[in-house]
């Protein structure tokens, strides 16, 4: 249980962070196969209404790495995983890249024995 809501939260964080241009509808739609509930549908209008004009019209690509993640909670169905991450942004203003470290709380539920993100939060 511990290292499948740790994986969830990493590969969840990645999923969510990360984003082309090119393939925006597919990396959109993976990073909503990782998430659950009122945070699903905040992502869904979030990258519909700002990230997706944002992204085609400067050519925003953003690559997410988890640097280190440990579980801060943990219940039989639901846990919070502290997540460091690396993200590495190009756009057609920034061709060489903006690099940012940050961390986020990423809450889990687990929804028919899968984990889910139920929220996002940075620190």
């Amino acid at each position: 249980m511990l290292f499948r809501s740790l994986d969830a939260a990493k590969n969840g964080t990645v999923a969510l962070l990360s984003y082309a241009p090119n393939s925006l509808d597919k990396d959109f739609a993976a990073a909503k196969s990782h998430l659950t509930g009122d945070f699903l549908s905040y992502y869904t209008q979030f990258t519909e209404q700002i990230v997706t004009p944002a992204a085609k019209q400067k050519s925003v690509k953003t690559t997410a790495a988890v640097v280190r993640a440990a579980v801060s909670e943990l219940h039989p169905d639901s846990a919070m995983v502290l997540v460091f991450i690396n993200q590495n942004t190009t756009s057609k203003e920034n061709p060489d890249g903006a690099f940012a470290a940050s961390a986020v709380k990423v809450g889990l539920k687990k929804v028919n024995d899968t984990w889910l993100i139920s929220s996002f939060d940075p620190v």
